[in-house]
């Protein structure tokens, strides 16, 4: 028996990486989705292969069928990653790879006037642009997140950066983005990525963010 999980770990190690080798771009070096999908996948895989087979055998093949899914999944998210950095370059848009997610960041002050939430006439090349991506890829969901400084009230600021989310979730829907895919919401001033003691940082923080799923 102790001889049978050396083996199951051995080639579901084996599984893994060959799921990890791959030739994708990673811009900003963090991890691979292909990586974290083949070994979300096989780990996943094996356990169903064990409750079905109840065996090494079907652990095995579980491993390796979950494998092959996680990394088809990984794939389509890196080609979504390079179209997205295609389409936007020099755009005002920031793009993260997390290795679960494609993070796209829209600077409050490029896509809306002081205060609003109306989307700006000119941000709007860069919304279609990020719906064309979208479009081509329907197995994806989107989470989309307003994000506020800290100056006035909470409530205002929670109102403002739930507007927010909403004006590019329906401007998105407007260009074909299926609203089914789309989760929206604001988060006013709890998630800085700056301090809001400098003007700087109060402008950073300002700001949409869409995060890209695999289904």
């Amino acid at each position: 028996m102790k001889s049978k999980k050396i083996s199951i770990g051995f080639l579901l190690g084996a599984v893994l990486i060959t799921g990890c080798t791959n030739d994708f771009i990673r811009p900003e070096g963090s991890t691979s989705y292909t990586n974290s999908g083949a070994m979300g996948g096989a780990v996943a895989g094996a356990l169903a292969g064990q409750i079905i087979g109840q065996d090494t055998k079907g652990t095995l093949i579980g491993a390796a069928a979950g494998a092959l899914l996680g990394t088809a999944v990984g794939s389509s998210m890196q080609q979504q990653e390079n179209e997205f950095r295609s389409v936007l370059y020099s755009s005002g848009v920031g793009i993260v790879n997390t290795g679960r997610s494609i993070l796209l960041t829209l600077p409050g002050g490029l896509t809306f006037p002081t205060s609003g939430a109306q989307i700006k006439p000119e941000f709007t090349r860069q919304l279609n642009s990020i719906a064309f991506v979208l479009n081509k890829y329907p197995n994806s969901r989107i989470k989309i997140t307003g994000h506020t400084d800290n100056t006035g009230s909470y409530n205002y600021n929670l109102t403002l950066s739930e507007q927010r989310a909403y004006s590019v979730r329906n401007y998105l829907v407007k260009q074909g983005v299926d609203s089914q895919r789309i989760t929206s919401l604001g988060m006013a001033s709890d998630l800085p990525i700056s301090s809001n003691s400098s003007k700087a940082g109060r402008q950073a923080n300002r700001r949409v963010t869409l995060e890209v799923f695999s289904k």
